[in-house]
């Protein structure tokens, strides 16, 4: 069997991935910010499961797993790599501490490449894969979601690039598009927006109404999202699967939303944007 590391693997995507794996009989080492984050979204995994802490936007944190991974592989190299650790702080750009922007370009983005660099030596070892969990979002945007639609359409070139400067050592580079997925992300993002709203003063004021419009689209993208297991899936697919595809988009919404927005004008594009948010 295979053996491979997930980023952001105590909650939502990152721990159905991990236990999909684990039960189709692979090796997991699951990467959590912390130690004992992933102590109940992954007591149904089996003793192969193991989990590493790896903050993402600590490069002593990376290196350390990297070399873990080495010695604890010896010589047989990583199989694959899932960047799925991601962060969403919605407000209006005009309203963004700066400081939770870079912090979130630092989760959703750096943190990316950094993993991948500190494991692509395990990653040929193995004539492994390298998959980035991202958006819909990357392709499409919405109000109030700015700083994380930033993150995924970055997502989209970097997974481009890679795909193209690997290709030569035929080691495929695989961008996950899900649409709305019901996760702990939600409530994280809902939680920041009421801290927002809370404050007095005539810039939330402006946008308060349709801020409130907002956290109610939220809330509704979570009881109506697909399963993480359905991403789960088809991240599963995208790492065995003899000739995995470039892209995956997961969702039927995601799936017309890609479709279209190549061929309709931005104006257009901007209502279907508000309209999927």
């Amino acid at each position: 069997m295979s053996t491979y590391l997930i980023t952001g693997a105590s909650s939502g995507i990152g721990a159905a991935t991990a236990l999909a794996l684990d039960a189709a009989g692979h090796d997991v080492f699951a990467g959590v910010e912390h130690a004992g984050d992933g102590r109940h979204t992954l007591a149904a995994a089996s003793s192969r499961l193991q989990e590493v802490v790896l903050d993402v936007t600590s490069q002593d944190a990376i290196g350390s797993v990297a070399a873990e991974l080495g010695r604890r592989l010896a010589g047989r190299g990583l199989d694959g790599v899932v960047n799925n650790a991601g962060v969403g702080f919605p407000a209006p750009l005009e309203l963004l501490p700066l400081e939770d922007l870079r912090r979130l370009l630092e989760v959703n983005v750096v943190g990316q490449v950094a993993v991948t660099q500190a494991v692509l030596p395990l990653i040929r070892e193995a004539g492994g894969r390298v998959v980035f969990v991202g958006s819909v979002g990357g392709v499409l945007a919405a109000p109030f979601a700015g700083s994380y639609h930033a993150s995924k359409f970055a997502l989209e070139a970097i997974a481009d690039v890679w795909r193209q400067e690997l290709d030569p050592e035929e080691l495929p580079v695989i961008l996950i598009e899900p649409s709305a997925i019901s996760t702990p992300i939600w409530d994280k993002a809902i939680t920041y927006l009421d801290v927002l709203l809370a404050h007095d003063g005539p810039g939330v004021a402006r946008y308060a109404e349709r801020l409130r419009s907002f956290r109610e689209s939220l809330r509704s993208a979570d009881q109506h999202g697909k399963d993480a297991g359905d991403v789960a899936g088809t991240i599963l697919e995208a790492l065995t699967t003899e000739h995995p595809d470039t892209r995956y988009v997961v969702g039927a919404s995601g799936k017309i939303a890609t479709a279209l927005r190549p061929l309709i004008p931005d104006r257009l594009a901007d209502k279907l944007g508000e309209r999927t948010a």
